[in-house]
């Protein structure tokens, strides 16, 4: 055993000697955070049209006056053009990221997605708005590509885990203000109530276009485009104090060297090397799950679609629905900043699989509960025959369901592909991963509407026995990836068994004696 891989192990476990509170240290906190915003970009535009659906000067611009719905067309193309314009964005959003750096790709998000705010908040016309739409959406899969990234590449090894895992809790510190502002404005009846939320939209990405600027560049693009020195520079200044004698500059620098050199040796960064071996195909089958696990376990209808879908529970009125969308994204903000903050306490795959049979159970309780207040029909809501206090439980479990989803899903969304992905795939596998989850949704914003309206509450069972498939497929399949380095993680992957070998202890600071003896 090496005594770089003791070293760089040791940094999880050995760091009183580091000041957390230096200059340096509060600068990288604010490099995670200006990340970390990035996530909320994603929160606040996803949230927003869920409850704009419902107010009453939206309706009449855009559907028409006195209408109280978009056409089941028209509201599923509404909801689904955010998640077209990222597909196609997923074609080229690494390109800024691998050859401008991880803040290039923030700051070309941030660009398009204050485009797209200012045409949808200046238009009457409902084609305008949607070209808005698809020009945020097309925004946002830049920054929700190379953000994470970010955060993951920057930070110091003892917090990657939370760092990442905080990242994406951001969602809710843009759906919430999105929620509570369009509630807030609702009373107003006029078209500042939808015209301010939508405009809003920029103020994020303008925070996150001035503030990448003021932030350092990845160490690992660094050392990718030649710049070795700016990158020693980095992990003295922002992971040892400023100690240029610090043992963990010389590993890591090293460690993340010699990576990217064996990468390109291998032309590991085009496209065809993601799927050129069995490890780069192990990792594109993860991409693949955790695109459609993290977004088909049930989520949308706890959160983009429940202002329209409280009606099934017996719950009426656009305020009640409003308002309660609200105070679920408090709770499950929460939860998230509680799910974040543990992951690297209990790991990936306890999160993964316990949340997917979690999932299930609440689930199961939601369509026994609903089948007593529709007495097993599916009519319209209206109709519902049975006990209101059967259809308030069944919410109730959505509402749990959204809890449990937060604490697990939420933090690792980001945070997991990243890990599994190694440096010369991380930008190109991300698009992926983006495209995949892109590609979901939109397939999930018509099924979810034409489905709800066919099958009514009975569609819910679809969820249920999706989370048994993937409880199954992440105890057979996930890998444990706490613990390890970035560069560390490639030889769980190219084990003959993955999911073993990440689950074998890394060397531990306690073993250094041990070590260094052998």
């Amino acid at each position: 055993m090496g005594k770089e891989e003791v070293v760089v192990s040791s940094a999880f476990n050995n760091s009183d000697n580091l000041n957390w509170y230096s200059p340096e240290f509060l600068h990288l906190y604010f490099a995670c955070f200006i990340a970390f915003l990035n996530s909320a970009i994603n929160g606040y535009d996803l949230s927003l049209l869920g409850g704009l659906s419902i107010v009453r000067p939206f309706l009449d611009t855009f559907a028409g006056v006195g209408a109280k719905e978009f056409p089941a067309a028209d509201n599923a193309l509404l909801f689904s053009l955010l998640q077209i314009g990222s597909i196609v964005g997923c074609f080229v959003c690494y390109i800024p990221m691998d050859y401008f750096g991880r803040r290039g790709g923030m700051i070309t998000g941030s660009v398009f997605i204050i485009i797209g705010a200012l045409v949808s908040t200046f238009t009457s016309s409902l084609p305008v708005f949607m070209f808005g739409r698809f020009v945020i959406g097309f925004g946002v899969v830049f920054v929700t590509t190379s953000a994470p990234v970010y955060a993951a590449e920057v930070a110091h090894p003892v917090f990657r885990g939370r760092a990442a895992a905080f990242y994406n809790t951001g969602w809710f510190v843009g759906s919430l203000p999105a929620s509570a502002v369009v509630y807030g404005l609702s009373y107003l009846k006029n078209d500042l109530s939808w015209k301010v939320p939508v405009g809003l939209q920029a103020v994020f990405s303008g925070i996150v276009l001035l503030g990448s600027f003021l932030i350092p560049e990845s160490p690992r693009w660094l050392v990718s485009k030649g710049k070795i020195d700016q990158a020693k520079a980095f992990l003295i200044k922002y992971h040892a104090n400023n100690n240029p004698d610090a043992e963990i500059v010389a590993i890591e620098l090293r460690e993340i060297t010699e990576s990217i050199e064996d990468e390109k040796a291998q032309n590991a960064s085009s496209f065809s090397a993601l799927f050129a071996t069995r490890a780069a195909r192990y990792r594109m089958f993860l991409m693949l799950c955790v695109a459609f696990f993290s977004q088909y376990a049930g989520n949308w209808l706890a959160g983009y679609f429940q202002p329209q879908i409280t009606k099934y529970f017996g719950i009426v009125g656009d305020d009640q629905a409003l308002l309660l969308n609200v105070v679920t994204g408090i709770i499950s903000f929460a939860a998230a900043l509680g799910g974040a903050s543990l992951v690297d306490k209990f790991g990936r795959r306890p999160y993964l699989f316990f949340g997917h049979v979690g999932y299930s159970l609440w689930y199961l309780l939601i369509i026994i509960c609903l089948a007593v207040y529709y007495q097993g029909d599916a009519p319209e809501p209206e109709k519902a025959t049975g006990p209101i206090a059967a259809g308030i439980a069944a919410f109730v479990f959505l509402q749990i369901f959204a809890i449990n989803y937060s604490i697990c899903w939420t933090p690792l969304n980001a945070l997991y592909p990243v890990e599994c992905l190694n440096y010369g795939a991380r930008a190109k596998g991300m698009a992926i991963c983006q495209l995949l989850i892109n590609a979901a949704n939109v397939f999930q914003s018509y099924v979810l509407s034409y489905g709800i309206n066919a099958f009514r509450w009975k569609f819910f069972s679809f969820f249920l026995l999706f989370n048994i498939l993937a409880a199954t497929v992440v105890y057979i399949f996930f890998p444990e990836t706490k613990g390890r380095t970035l560069e560390q993680l490639d030889e769980v992957f190219e084990a003959p068994n993955v999911v073993k070998a990440s689950l074998t202890a890394p060397v531990l600071s306690a073993d250094v004696a041990t070590a260094e003896k052998a």
